[in-house]
């Protein structure tokens, strides 16, 4: 009986500080407003899902702060990354969600990088939005080889992203002849000057085209030509990726990495010098609130894609870049030029 009483009594004690830093988180929350620093324009995929998942973040997280919106696009999600990484408070009250190319740009680029991307604290993610190559309908052009034929002009954000990174790296691999626009503010832009015909297409990712284009769908105007990543399309499973398109060994290295960037390509993610405890609360919160019931329900209705990432696969991907061959980062920029 006295060892159960010794034991009860280590049990309550240890259970001090825990109960003492919840409470201490929820006051340093309470009242607060939370940044989420969107790297795009608005319009974009990842402004409406952080939008959409703003309630539900207060919903969950100790003291119930707000959760707020702020668009920072330039080059290419750059501009936001090294803002996050050094100009934001370091206390949890300002998070962000970067491009999926934001820990490749980390090695690419040659300079403007000012942050480490696997110092970056993942907290989750709301989708594995694989990349592909859509444009309009175009007589003769049916597959991305189809492109060696007929020019295609594709919009981009900038150097740093996807948007220009994939129809470059398709020209200089497989001998297409995108022609690539950049300067273009976020996706939103992008689709915008789709409409004004100012470009015919762009390499990003799929599933938003169902959730801010839904009528291109509808309507058959749309055609995807190959998929970036490293398994099929989950609707569009006969077309090719990019990666079965390559012969070169090192260029197949090259797009498996990027192929990869799906499971960061709608993640949350943290400065590197967010206190431990307000990181994991932050942590806990984009998971209750990936699972709320309420929320899963309302991205069904809303035909949104919700396939939750862990962060932990989110970390390792992003390591994974981090210590990936020079070789191919060397062989990246001279195909970039």
């Amino acid at each position: 009986m006295k060892r159960l009483f010794v034991g009860l009594g280590l049990l309550g004690a240890a259970l001090v500080p825990l109960q003492a830093s919840a409470a201490s988180i929820a006051d340093f929350y309470r009242g607060k407003q939370v940044t989420i620093v969107v790297a795009a324009g608005p319009g974009g995929g990842h402004t409406k899902y952080s939008q959409f998942i703003a309630p539900y973040l207060k919903k969950h997280m100790p003291g119930n702060p707000s959760f707020v919106t702020q668009n920072m696009g330039g080059a290419g999600g750059t501009k936001a990354a090294n803002y996050l990484y050094n100009r934001v408070a370091q206390d949890g009250s300002v998070i962000g969600i970067l491009l999926s190319d934001t820990p490749l740009a980390s090695r690419l680029r040659t300079t403007g990088v000012k942050y480490v991307a696997n110092k970056f604290h993942f907290l989750g993610g709301a989708d594995e939005p694989r990349g592909a190559f859509v444009m309009f309908k175009v007589p003769g052009v049916n597959t991305l080889l189809d492109v060696r034929n007929t020019e295609i002009i594709m919009g981009s954000t900038g150097k740093g992203s996807q948007t220009f990174i994939l129809p470059t790296l398709a020209n200089a691999m497989l001998g297409t002849k995108f022609k690539v626009i950049t300067g273009y503010r976020g996706m939103g832009g992008i689709y915008l000057a789709m409409d004004r015909g100012e470009v015919q297409g762009f390499q990003a990712s799929w599933s938003s085209v169902a959730l801010l284009r839904g009528h291109w769908l509808k309507e058959d105007k749309i055609t995807v030509l190959a998929a970036n990543s490293i398994d099929p399309l989950p609707d569009r499973r006969d077309v090719p990726m990019l990666v079965d398109l390559a012969k070169d060994p090192m260029d197949k290295k090259i797009l498996m990495l990027l192929g990869g960037n799906s499971i960061i390509g709608r993640a949350w993610l943290a400065p590197p010098g967010v206190p431990k405890d307000r990181l994991d609360a932050l942590r806990t919160a984009f998971q209750k609130a990936f699972n709320d019931p309420d929320a899963i329900a309302a991205t069904k209705s809303r035909k949104m894609e919700w396939n939750p990432v862990g962060w932990k696969k989110q970390q390792a991907h992003a390591t994974r870049i981090s210590n990936a061959d020079e070789a191919l980062f060397v062989r990246m920029r001279k195909m970039l030029k």
